[in-house]
């Protein structure tokens, strides 16, 4: 837990320094329930980074998911299951995926029918963990799909500006300086520029101009019996502001850019009952400052070092006596540690058909080589303008998922280019931020009870009944079977009506899972009925206008869409043309090799195993390592295998290190299982090594590598095979034709939209990593959009250009 001080000037005489360990019995009991909480209940937040933010019906969505948890946003291994779903503007679900990330990283695809119509679409992404909180709090993104048939603008909303105005800190007390803080939204959900005036009356005392987002703010001192309201220009409505109160407090923070400290000024209404209030400072549930205030003065002045809070948005608030909030403010604080990424290219023009090596050097703010899970997205700029102000995983970790609402344009705020955009954060806080004391719904968390649970894997449901008379089967017995990516089985008892749910389960798509269903005493014969379809969380999401270029540029992407479409019809055989008789075909079957770790790097020993007799007529696969690895011990028979990697700590007390198949972590006992014959290489992590597996590896990791995955085992005739509910994704490869010189004349013409994505990019020890693709045949400029997290939680985003030119 941080620990910080609060430095108070009383009457702006006396200073004096109170400790952080206050010695009130309330106040204790409020920190040590928002510290229970942040155990009990920690956060979970998805990130999607997308290859772009429109597209044609037809083509293919490209996403990572980053998983994090905690007020540090480090990878989590809480949760095993992220739900992606894909879902139209009148709140349909069109697809929706379960992806696997059994270490907060996962990637995948929405590959898009040509049928599709035009319109805006959401991607939504959640755990089944996040469903115990606000709905709002899950991942969403708008997107423009386009179909080929229908290329009309989108209309524009009409309506009026709604004017909303926010009294920094809560209320506005007669008698006492206040800074009110407003924002215009038009039907679209898009601020509005405007500006007005306040009157008391028919006396103008305050004047006040939004910002481009529809932000601003004006002083007023409210007066006992007058009424306030603003009239706006160009609208032809008075609108009242909030009223004011005869005795209570006004918070006012500073949170100047250049300066080191948060200052808070608490003036006081001259009839309020002296005595004494708490100030609390928390960030993402973090308890980061606390302490008393006495209110003997009628102004006084509290400051609180920066250092003590991590970056991200921080909220103060003020309590009485009994733990009841006073005043509340929530400020940015940005130490600028996010992960400095430097990307470079050999040059920066290139040919049509170049090929393209991209380094990434990946750093911290102290110039330290940083371990980043990153992605990566190249498109041609020319046919895909993107927001430059749009959302990235710096502004979505540390704005967008701690506010409710809309956020319009979030990558603003962390832009360079905008000189406003430190003012128009703290804009942002007072109005978007402005959450009127919801220190009451942390403190409620504390006894809330957990609806849904972490998911460790998928569940599946059903109903065990007697075929007799198709009443439920009491206290029948349902097995499970599955052979990829590992040999995995369980056994449950159904309930006294039948029911039954078997959870945390692995298996994908294409896998053939067995269920098997026993009467109580096993001679009546029973019938498994399986829940085929998840329930979705109820969408709330309200609509925006989502960013679109001009309607030139979009109807030039239709067209574009349609001449991709159509090369690779008058390219690619259409089989459906012509029939053809029986044909026997003799040959070799080629055998697919897996090249071993894409998440993970190269690992401390690679060892290659198919073709070489030596290691392929091994009995267990833990054979290949033992007395084969310096520093590993490995010793066992059948089942019973022990591994133990010198050198290595845990922090949970014991030795086992992460096995894994595939990249898929495995249970050592279920090693017997796979053939060593089938095995093409492993890989062993060590010392530094493993710290891309967070806690997971703090004991050292071995993973095994297949020639491709596991074979199929025959199916036990005596088991009945049922059709399981859909399971985890099986993400695809993103296809780069790769133009070696003897190529370069192949006259199928690429028009490639995205040229490269890689989800999957693992910066060494030393920071660097580097990735290869080739270019199209089109003279444009190329933009790269690079994202990601480190281990410690940090986020990474860039972007860097280069030209194609002939």
């Amino acid at each position: 837990m941080n620990k910080c001080r609060f430095l108070f000037l009383t009457g702006f005489l006396l200073v004096f320094l109170t400790s952080f360990f206050p010695s009130d019995v309330i106040l204790n009991r409020i920190i040590s329930s928002l510290q229970k909480n942040l155990e009990e209940m920690p956060q979970e937040k998805v990130y999607l980074h997308v290859d772009r933010s429109y597209y044609a019906s037809g083509e293919t969505i490209w996403f990572k998911s980053y998983l994090t948890i905690g007020p540090f946003h480090e990878p989590s291994l809480l949760s095993q299951t992220v739900y992606v779903e894909l879902v139209n503007s009148d709140g349909e679900i069109i697809q929706n995926l379960k992806l696997y990330s059994p270490d907060g990283f996962a990637s995948g695809q929405f590959d898009l029918p040509d049928s599709l119509s035009s319109g805006s679409y959401l991607i939504r992404a959640y755990t089944n963990w996040m469903r115990n909180f606000d709905e709002s709090y899950f991942f969403h993104r708008q997107i423009n799909i386009w179909n080929n048939e229908s290329s009309e603008d989108v209309a524009v909303h009409q309506g009026d500006i709604d004017v909303q105005f926010f009294p920094e800190g809560g209320d506005l007390v007669n008698g006492v300086l206040s800074k009110v803080a407003f924002k215009a939204t038009g039907p679209d959900g898009l601020g509005k520029v405007v500006k007005g005036k306040i009157l008391d009356g028919e006396n103008v005392i305050a004047e006040f101009e939004s910002n481009r987002l529809g932000m601003g703010a004006f002083a007023i001192i409210p007066q006992n019996g007058k009424q306030y309201k603003a009239k706006i220009e160009g609208l032809n409505q008075d609108i009242p502001l909030p009223k004011s109160k005869d005795t209570g407090i006004v918070m006012t923070v500073t949170n100047s850019p250049r300066s080191e400290d948060v200052i808070i000024k608490i003036q006081t209404s001259d009839n309020l009952e002296k005595g004494t209030i708490f100030l609390l400072a928390q960030t993402r549930g973090l308890i980061c400052a606390s302490s008393s205030v006495d209110l003997s003065e009628k102004i006084m002045y509290a400051k609180i070092p920066k250092k003590e809070f991590p970056s991200g948005i921080a909220q103060i608030t003020a309590l009485d006596k009994e733990g009841n909030p006073l005043a509340e403010r929530l400020v940015f604080i940005d130490h600028q540690d996010h992960i400095n990424l430097t990307i470079s290219t050999e040059k920066y023009i290139y040919a049509p058909r170049d090929s393209v090596r991209v380094n990434i050097q990946a750093k911290n703010k102290e110039g330290l080589p940083v371990l980043a899970n990153l992605s990566l997205s190249v498109f041609d700029s020319d046919q895909v303008i993107e927001n430059e102000n749009k959302e990235n995983i710096k502004s979505n970790l540390l704005i967008s998922s701690e506010l409710k609402g809309h956020i319009e344009s979030p990558g603003y705020y962390f832009n360079p280019n905008n000189p406003d955009r430190e003012e128009a954060l703290d804009f942002l806080m007072m109005t978007q931020g402005w959450r009127r004391f919801q220190i009451k719904v942390l403190l409620k968390a504390e006894s809330k009870e957990t609806v849904y649970r972490a998911e460790k894997g998928l569940t599946i449901k059903g109903k065990l009944t007697d075929n007799r008379n198709e009443k439920p089967a009491d206290a029948g017995l349902v097995s499970y079977l599955s052979l990829f990516p590992f040999t995995d089985s369980k056994t449950v008892k159904a309930s006294s009506n039948g029911e039954f749910e078997i959870n945390d389960l692995v298996y994908f798509d294409s896998t053939k899972v067995i269920l098997e269903g026993k009467s109580k005493n096993g001679r009546i014969p029973v019938s498994l009925h399986v829940e085929q379809f998840y329930q979705s969380p109820v969408i709330k999401y309200l609509w925006t206008s989502s960013y679109h270029p001009s309607v030139d540029k979009k109807n030039s992407f239709v067209s574009k869409s349609i001449e991709r479409q159509n090369i690779e019809k008058a390219y690619n055989f259409d089989d459906s043309d012509i029939a053809l008789e029986g044909v026997e075909v003799q040959g070799k079957k080629i055998i697919e090799r897996y090249s071993g770790p894409r998440i993970y790097g190269e690992g401390s020993v690679k060892m290659k195993v198919a073709g070489n007799p030596a290691l392929e007529n091994l009995e267990h696969p833990l054979d290949l390592v033992k007395g084969r690895v310096a520093g590993v011990m490995v010793w066992g028979n059948g089942q019973v295998w022990k591994v133990l990697i010198r050198g290595i700590g845990s922090i949970n007390s014991g030795t086992d290190p992460l096995i894994m198949l595939d990249d898929i972590p495995i249970a050592i006992e279920n090693l017997y299982t796979i053939p060593v014959m089938e095995i093409e290489s492993y890989t062993v992590w060590k010392g530094p090594d493993t710290a891309i597996f967070g806690a997971r590896g703090s004991n050292g990791v071995i993973g095994f590598y297949t020639k491709k995955g596991i074979p199929e085992r025959p199916i036990d005739p005596v088991k009945k095979e049922i059709l399981a509910p859909k399971g985890y994704h099986i993400e695809r490869e993103f296809y780069s034709p790769k133009y070696h010189f003897k190529d370069l004349n192949d006259p199928k013409p690429d028009r490639r939209i995205t040229l490269f994505w890689e989800p999957y990019i693992q910066t060494d020890s030393l920071g660097n990593a580097s990735v290869m693709f080739y270019n199209h045949d089109v003279e444009t400029v190329v933009q790269m959009e690079i994202e990601g997290i480190s281990i410690s939680g940090n986020p990474a985003y860039s972007k860097f250009e280069y030209t194609i030119n002939k």
